[in-house]
């Protein structure tokens, strides 16, 4: 029985990613997406459709989802997809409800949140996901 409990435990752990308590005190190699301040993205809100990334340089899971968003900003430099790095807009991570890193809030151009999706996702579901959104073209 405790077996069971503790391999219950470490699969729930595995496909968690990052909680908010974890904070490495080392930040982990990053290629991925620049962050950028919520303050420079508040005046885009409500005008433009937006995916606003919400995540840390600390956490392995945010890093592997920068990489794939600086892809697609790279491919798509006039899209409106933001990395905003929570330990530095813990007033946008609150307004938000960000309860685990990464996540992907995603915006419509009157600024409603239409979805919203937490942990790892892949290339081709998040280029998918900008489309039918209206973010990329």
């Amino acid at each position: 029985m405790k077996y069971k409990q503790v391999m219950v435990v470490l699969v729930l752990l595995l496909f968690a990613g990052c909680t908010l308590e974890e904070k490495s005190s080392v930040a982990l190699p990053s290629e991925g997406l620049a962050a950028t301040a919520y303050e420079k993205i508040v005046p885009i809100i409500g005008k433009e459709a937006v995916l606003l990334e919400f995540g840390s340089t600390t956490c392995a899971s945010c890093v592997e989802m920068g990489k794939i968003l600086r892809k697609i900003k790279e491919e798509d430099p006039q899209s409106h997809v933001y990395f905003i790095e929570v330990y530095d807009d813990k007033m946008a991570m609150k307004n938000y409800g960000i309860q685990m890193i990464p996540t992907q809030i995603y915006l419509n151009s009157k600024g409603e949140e239409t979805d919203r999706h937490m942990g790892v996702a892949s290339y081709e579901q998040l280029r998918s996901k900008l489309k039918a959104e209206k973010i990329i073209q």
